[in-house]
């Protein structure tokens, strides 16, 4: 799968939420939008749509959306919640910060997601990655002071991106139906049960001061939609329905997960606008 299409999964995911999980290795750079770029995008668009459906076609008949109705109209509510109130705050943040503090709390969230990591790779068989995904999380939260630096990578502690919901999947376990949850966005029945194992490994959870906890869960939907400003415009210059844009890029972007495919069948570039 092409970073274009993973880029607009996670922008799914975050389309009109926050989520306390960090995906991205680093912010991306808002594109700059002039009058000499913005035409030729649009004189693609028609070709792109066209592609898109084609894409479409193939990979919406995998997936079981009995909800659709209800979905849609969860993903209407977290589309207007995003609108006027996460992103301006997200942007806000970019705005407000310099960049070094923003790198620092992406790498302490990302820290925090480890033992995530960890323990899907155990539960997948991956003992060598679970050993590692163990040290890299000690050195961080030690040498790399609670997560700012990231010290691990430097040392060879590889960052891998693993969930509870993946290592469900990789036990053979079928996504079941296509769902959206509200604030956190598109998922299905696999994966929102693996949200609830996220949840509890996640020592942020564990605080034991009301306010800090909610202080640091929010600071982290925070840093992750800011993470996904760029990858989330794309998605509102696409022209076509993007209920079942999002729907078909989450899918085949979880799959490939589970199957660690770095690479799939990819949506047409085009059809993000570029």
């Amino acid at each position: 799968m092409n970073n274009n299409l993973i880029q607009l999964a996670l922008a799914g995911v975050l389309t009109a939420g926050m989520s306390a999980g960090a995906l991205a290795d680093q912010p991306f750079e808002r594109p700059q939008r002039t009058a000499d770029v913005e035409a030729p995008m649009q004189v693609a668009q028609s070709d792109a749509d066209d592609d898109f459906a084609e894409w479409e076609q193939e990979i919406t008949p995998q997936i079981s959306d009995p909800f659709e109705r209800i979905n849609r109209g969860v993903f209407w509510f977290n589309d207007q919640a995003d609108r006027f109130v996460i992103k301006p705050v997200a942007k806000g943040y970019d705005w407000l910060l310099p960049q070094p503090v923003k790198r620092g709390v992406s790498n302490v969230f990302d820290n925090l997601f480890t033992p995530v990591v960890a323990v899907s790779d155990l539960l997948q068989g991956k003992f060598q990655h679970s050993a590692e995904d163990v040290g890299r999380f000690v050195v961080n939260s030690t040498v790399g002071v609670v997560g700012i630096f990231d010290v691990a990578t430097g040392w060879g502690l590889e960052k891998r991106h693993e969930d509870i919901g993946q290592a469900f999947g990789a036990w053979g376990i079928g996504t079941g139906p296509y769902l959206v949850l509200p604030i956190l966005g598109p998922s299905n029945v696999r994966d929102g049960v693996g949200l609830v194992g996220n949840y509890f490994l996640q020592p942020q959870h564990h605080i034991a001061d009301d306010e800090t906890r909610w202080g640091v869960t929010i600071l982290g939907g925070i840093d992750a939609r800011y993470r996904l400003l760029d990858a989330s415009t794309v998605l509102e210059q696409a022209a076509l329905d993007r209920y079942a844009f999002v729907r078909s890029s989450y899918m085949q972007y979880r799959q490939n997960l589970v199957e660690d495919k770095d690479a799939g069948q990819p949506v047409p570039a085009a059809s993000f606008g570029q």
